[in-house]
C-alpha cells in the first residue's frame, strides 16, 4: 500500500434534500461535518460518484432498486425510510454508495479512505429504513467481494 499525499474524502452535501419544517432527520449535518474539516487542511474533497444500479443489485433486490429510482415505491415504503421521494433524493443515496465505493478502494490502494456521506446501514434486501435507501456498507464488501479484492469481510473486534 503506497501513502496517498492528501487523504480524500468524498462528500454528498451539494445535494440539498428538502424536508418538511421540523424533520428530524439532520440533513446540515453533513455540509457541517465537512466545513469543519477543511478548514484542517489535511483533506481533498470530491464529491462522491454515483453507484451503478448493477453495485445496488449486489445487496439490493432488483424491483426495490428500480421502484425507487423511478420514484415507484409505495407511499408505505418511503415512509419507513422517513425521507420525501424526489429526484434530489435518488442522486444523494447513489452517491451515498458510490462515496462507500470509492472511499473502499482508496482504502485498498492507500490504507485509508473516507465518506462524509455514508453509514446508510439500516436498509434492507427489498427496502429502505430509518432514513437509509441502500446499505452502503453491504454494498462496498459485496463489490469487494464479487471483485475478488477482499476473500472475507468481519467486524472489527471490540
Amino acid at each position: 500500500m503506497s501513502e496517498s499525499p492528501t487523504a480524500r474524502l468524498f462528500y454528498t452535501d451539494h445535494y440539498l434534500i428538502t424536508l418538511p419544517d421540523a424533520h428530524k432527520f439532520p440533513v446540515n449535518k453533513y455540509g457541517m461535518v465537512r466545513q469543519l474539516l477543511q478548514h484542517d487542511g489535511q483533506f481533498h474533497f470530491e464529491p462522491a460518484p454515483p453507484a451503478t444500479v448493477a453495485a445496488l443489485e449486489l445487496v439490493h433486490d432488483p424491483s426495490y432498486v428500480r421502484d425507487f429510482l423511478i420514484g415507484a415505491l409505495p407511499h408505505s415504503a418511503m415512509r419507513r425510510i422517513g425521507l420525501p421521494w424526489s429526484e434530489t433524493l435518488v442522486a444523494r443515496s447513489l452517491a451515498s454508495v458510490g462515496g462507500a465505493l470509492a472511499a473502499t478502494q482508496d482504502a485498498l490502494r492507500h490504507g485509508w479512505g473516507g465518506t462524509l456521506g455514508g453509514g446508510t446501514h439500516h436498509a434492507f434486501r427489498a427496502e429502505g429504513s430509518g432514513f437509509c435507501v441502500f446499505n452502503d456498507i453491504a454494498v462496498a464488501i459485496r463489490s469487494l467481494l464479487s471483485e475478488r479484492r477482499v476473500r472475507r469481510a468481519s467486524r472489527p473486534l471490540p
